[in-house]
């Protein structure tokens, strides 16, 4: 095992920077490695210097970017399109955001080229201090591998910081915020290590990280809704999708100098290699059961084309476009690839606590919102028709009692269940009511094991009264499935009166 090597650190205020030369190697392919862009990390430089020599040796064509050829423009046009980033070096901060002793760390968080900064602001990049704002022009899906650099796992030199899942998060927020799997380590050579395992044949970042010899990550803590992974030293962190893998030389696109340039100088806004996904049809089954399976026509499309990376498509029962969302189910679909479309028939299960009713079927694709895309607000489609929703109708009738001295009440009563599928267990809770009142007093209750669709049940039962009642002078009550546990087509039919007779 390689020995540890904790990251180094680069104190912005405390750095003067000289503007180096702009020259862009070209690229048959997009794999970008940057090293040691201040030349002051040896370590970090001979780590990038192995890794793109390994890759060319496997027929990769690679951009690396050196040293002083490591500007913040260079690095920014190298990520377009990139297929792979894989960056040696420091990490930045912003002066007074860090004590330098482990204390409290607070973004924004940078790499740092040869000449400046390329800053993380939320899921945005900035190009030093007065730069626009924009989503790193990458493909989905893609590894981001970041080799000692402070920061990226929550240790600055010898110190942890005090908050290092927000750490972590804050500073993978720039390659995830457009859809890329970052992965960060301070082992000096554990990014060699995991580019061989990936060449190797290792399928994706799951498997690397199961037989990882600097010690595997386990354990994750969820921040801002995103789960943030960090192994138990904390030397390795990831963020991302574990299934993400390394592309093959083959998959690797050309590198086009041009429209990286354009990229560069023009409108950075938006990733040009983002998806967008929506959702085109949705066809509700005319029928469906409480509790049981439902069959929903969806058909998702991505407009761009730019393929997509995995993605969930959740799918919900609503009253109205305004009513709440009650959760049907979901469908995982791997990747779409750009201007195409998938024809889904997806099996969902009606929940049994619905309330019997119509109602539109709400798909909403990327409903997790793990590929980031080029318009996050037209992912979501209503059906153009409704799915009348059956359950269970509990009536209750025939109830009447009979009263044995004063406190020995036997009552009978009958349920129906009017409706078209099995009520489960449910209870009836008894009452007497005083003639002219509108209070019911609860004297008991019984519990039915459930009752099939079309089926009757008889039922006699004997209440002992806590005190006395003369019979003519009350009403005996009951009211069937008083916890409303049972979905019904009809809920304003369970409560039903009889009079109480003196034997």
């Amino acid at each position: 095992m390689n020995q540890k090597k904790l990251m180094k650190i680069f104190i912005v205020f405390a750095v003067s920077l000289t503007i180096m030369c702009s020259y862009m190697p070209y690229s048959d392919a997009q794999i970008l490695i940057i090293g040691d862009s201040l030349g002051d990390i040896p370590t970090a430089n001979s780590e990038a210097i192995s890794i793109g020599n390994l890759l060319k040796s496997h027929g990769y064509p690679v951009v690396e970017l050196l040293g002083s050829n490591a500007t913040t423009k260079n690095i920014l046009k190298g990520m377009y399109g990139a297929d792979a980033i894989i960056y040696a070096g420091h990490g930045g901060y912003e002066s007074d955001n860090y004590n330098m002793k482990g204390g409290v760390a607070t973004p924004p968080y940078a790499i740092v080229g040869s000449n400046d900064f390329i800053w993380g602001v939320g899921n945005q990049m900035r190009e030093g201090w007065n730069g626009q704002l924009f989503t790193a022009p990458v493909k989905q899906n893609i590894p981001v591998i970041i080799l000692q650099a402070c920061f990226s796992t929550g240790w600055v030199d010898d110190n942890q910081v005090s908050n290092p899942i927000p750490t972590i998060y804050n500073f993978a927020s720039m390659f995830t915020g457009s859809g890329a799997n970052y992965y960060a380590t301070a082992y000096n050579g554990a990014g060699l290590d995991m580019v061989k395992e990936f060449i190797d044949g290792a399928k994706n970042f799951g498997t690397i990280n199961a037989g990882n010899p600097y010690g595997a990550i386990y354990k994750s803590n969820i921040y801002n809704n995103v789960a943030v992974w960090r192994n138990p030293n904390g030397y390795s962190a990831f963020v991302g999708n574990w299934l993400g893998q390394f592309p093959t030389a083959s998959q690797c696109t050309a590198y086009n100098d041009s429209a990286a340039e354009a990229w560069y100088d023009g409108d950075r806004s938006k990733n040009p290699y983002q998806s967008d996904l929506t959702v085109i049809e949705v066809t509700a089954p005319a029928n469906g059961l409480s509790g049981r399976t439902i069959y929903v026509s969806n058909t998702i499309s991505n407009i761009i084309n730019v393929s997509s990376s995995s993605f969930y498509v959740n799918y919900y029962l609503k009253k109205n476009s305004s009513s709440s969302n009650i959760y049907m189910g979901q469908s995982f679909i791997s990747s779409l690839a750009g201007l195409a479309s998938k024809q889904l028939n997806t099996k969902l299960t009606v929940p049994t606590n619905v309330k019997a009713g119509s109602y539109y079927i709400l798909t909403y694709a990327d409903s997790e919102q793990t590929d980031p895309e080029t318009n996050e607000n037209n992912n979501k489609k209503l059906s153009s028709t409704t799915i009348n929703i059956n359950g269970a109708d509990l009536v209750i009738s025939n109830i009447s009692a009979k009263l044995k001295g004063t406190k020995t009440l036997v009552i009978s009563n009958t349920i129906k269940n009017n409706g078209k599928i099995a009520a489960s267990t449910y209870s009836v809770h008894y009452y007497i009511k005083k003639k002219g009142t509108t209070t019911n007093k609860y004297i008991g209750k019984y519990i039915y094991k459930g009752l099939g669709a079309g089926l009757t049940k008889k039922q006699t039962l004997t209440i002992t009264l806590p005190k006395g009642i003369v019979a003519s002078e009350y009403y005996v009550a009951a009211y069937v499935d008083a916890n409303k546990t049972v979905p019904e087509t009809n809920e304003s039919n369970n409560y039903n009166m009889g009079t109480i007779k003196k034997v």
